[in-house]
């Protein structure tokens, strides 16, 4: 979480210092100011009574109350203010805003009582005559014997008072804020000159975090942030050197790490990930970076892997195991695992070597199963063979019949022998080839391999009066050995005719489809269990291994067909369903 800069920790209290110390200084000075103004505002008022005495001496001297009233009035009016003249009994001689007849006595008002004890009152209230708060200052006038022979006052509307008041305040206002402003900038101004150089030094580290090389130190510092500056770049010389040389070592690392084909995994003493290369981010479908730190038992969930680790962990000498790696295709780890050691010879943990013998597993099980299924195919005929040979040398051959019949019994298994024989040489082939990269293709039209691979089986489909329709789009061709497609296909059209009913139709169709050229034989015969799909393209594999060898096939035809297909970058599928027949198709990159 980020904390608040450093210039609104120093211009902020600073600002609200002055805002505060200028509030109160104004609120004490517009104190004074409102005491000093009804001072002085009392004062002139005295002064005005003195005046309007000085006016009304003789009248006061004669009691001339006509005199007094009219007086009153004229002043009232000429300086802007209220007169009134009370005599010593409280009665009302002169009354600038109201008739004095219709007064009452005044000898209770406050200022007057108190000028009548004192020769001078002073008095803020309510005036029931005006209805107005009034400033009211009053003046004893005195007679030859000392005594108060009346009293004159004068008074002001305390609105006027306090409109001079406030337009005082408000210049008092105005001066306030405005040197608040000066004093917010001048705080704002020496915070930034504090400032500055500290972003500049955080400017200049996260410079060196990008990778820039001289970065521009703070200027207009004080000595203190000169001194900072300069331990912050000798620091990151310093880190700048040490990280280089760790990248460096951990690039070359990687890139061993990287270039391996075998899985390597390394853990710590608690069986946390310390590091994971590519190979063995693929054999544990993770990621690498999101392993490391994480415990075994969280990235690969195999407990061979697991008991392997802990024994690793725990030997003192190099040791070797095998691991399964249970999924879909199953797969084969052959492990190595050896203990890893500090600079002080402290054991840190282990690192794990993880092979994928997962190919050669299943090469050599398809090795035992050609060769079983090889030696299975050719011992039948083989046993056949000598076994008749062995009847006629027995005495059969005298018997006319049998040894005719015998002869023909061994000529057809010595057919049989001879064709696995030559399916095995095609198919040891199209694999070396394949393998070799010696397959040559070309741009062929496919409607010709169509009707090349139709024609070589005419006459087998004659002899169950089956029909060939074939059927190719214009223009369709491809990328393709034109000779060994045209035997996938005559492979295909074969089991097709094999395989269907007497008077049925086998079709032989070419199209495209988006960016493939497919080339597809459907029959409608006995078609294909859902479960023998998946192996049908293996060697010497049979649906009906019975009826299979009845007509005559040698279970390499398939697999024939889909390693023709793979040699020239294609695929053969197949769609099949009990009574409905099936569907071949060979895909290829349509040119």
């Amino acid at each position: 979480m980020r904390g608040v800069r450093l210039l609104w920790q120093i211009a902020l209290p600073a600002v609200v210092l002055v805002v505060v110390s200028l509030a109160v200084l104004s609120w004490g000075a517009s104190h004074l100011l409102y005491e000093f103004h009804i001072e002085r505002t009392r004062a002139d008022l005295q002064a005005r009574a003195a005046l309007v005495e000085h006016a009304l001496g003789e009248s006061l001297a004669r009691g001339d109350r006509d005199h007094i009233d009219a007086v009153a009035r004229r002043l009232a009016s000429l300086a802007g203010m209220r007169v009134t003249v009370v005599g010593a009994d409280g009665t009302v001689y002169g009354e600038s805003e109201r008739d004095p007849e219709l007064l009452d006595n005044h000898a209770d008002r406050p200022e007057i009582a108190e000028a009548m004890r004192g020769g001078e009152g002073s008095a803020i209230r309510f005036s029931d005559t005006v209805e107005l708060p009034m400033m009211y200052a009053a003046r004893a006038v005195r007679g030859p014997d000392a005594a108060v022979a009346a009293v004159v006052r004068t008074g002001l509307p305390l609105a006027d008072v306090e409109a001079a008041v406030a337009a005082l305040r408000g210049r008092a206002a105005l001066a306030a804020l405005a040197l608040a402003a000066v004093a917010t900038a001048l705080g704002l101004w020496m915070a930034r000159r504090i400032t500055r150089p500290l972003e500049q030094l955080e400017q200049m580290a996260d410079a060196y975090l990008s990778g820039e090389a001289s970065p521009h130190p703070p200027s207009g510092g004080s000595r203190e942030v000169t001194s900072l500056s300069s331990a912050v770049q000798r620091l990151a010389r310093e880190l700048d050197a040490r990280i280089r040389s760790l990248v460096a070592e951990r690039n070359e690392q990687q890139a061993v790490l990287g270039s391996m084909v075998e899985a390597v995994l390394a853990v710590d003493m608690h069986e946390r990930v310390m590091a994971l290369n590519a190979a063995g981010a693929e054999v544990f479908d993770v990621e690498p970076e999101t392993a490391v730190g994480r415990s075994i038992q969280e990235v690969a969930r195999n407990s061979e892997l697991h008991r392997f680790v802990a024994e690793a962990l725990a030997a003192d000498a190099p040791l070797e195991g095998e691991i399964a790696v249970h999924g879909e295709p199953r797969r084969f780890l052959q492990a190595h695992g050896a203990p890893v050691r500090d600079r002080d010879g402290s054991r840190i943990g282990a690192v794990i070597v993880l092979n994928d013998v997962t190919r050669m597993r299943q090469l050599e099980t398809v090795r035992r199963d050609f060769v079983a299924n090889v030696s299975h195919e050719l011992k039948t005929p083989v046993t056949s063979i000598k076994g008749f040979l062995e009847t006629l040398l027995g005495g059969a051959m005298h018997d006319e019949e049998n040894r005719q019949r015998f002869l023909e019994i061994a000529s057809r298994q010595a057919d049989r022998l001879g064709a696995i024989i030559d399916d095995l040489l095609l198919l040891s082939r199209v694999e070396q080839d394949s393998d070799q990269h010696q397959v040559e293709r070309s741009i062929t039209d496919l409607a010709p391999v169509l009707a090349g691979a139709a024609d070589v089986c005419a006459l087998q489909a004659e002899g169950k009066s089956i029909e060939l329709r074939v059927r190719c789009e214009a223009g369709l061709q491809a990328r393709i050995n034109g000779a060994l497609v045209e035997q996938a296909l005559v492979n295909l059209i074969g089991n097709a005719i094999k395989y269907s009913d007497q008077a049925s139709v086998v079709e032989i169709e070419g199209r495209r489809e988006r960016e493939d050229a497919v080339l597809e034989v459907r029959d409608s015969g006995t078609g294909i269990e859902a479960e023998h799909l998946p192996r049908l393209f293996e060697r010497f594999y049979r649906v009906d291994k019975a009826r299979s060898r009845a007509l005559g096939g040698t279970g390499l035809g398939l697999a024939i067909v889909k390693h023709i297909a793979q040699a020239q970058g294609g695929t053969v599928t197949v769609e099949s369903r009990p009574g409905t027949g099936s569907a071949f198709a060979l895909r290829f990159r349509a040119a």
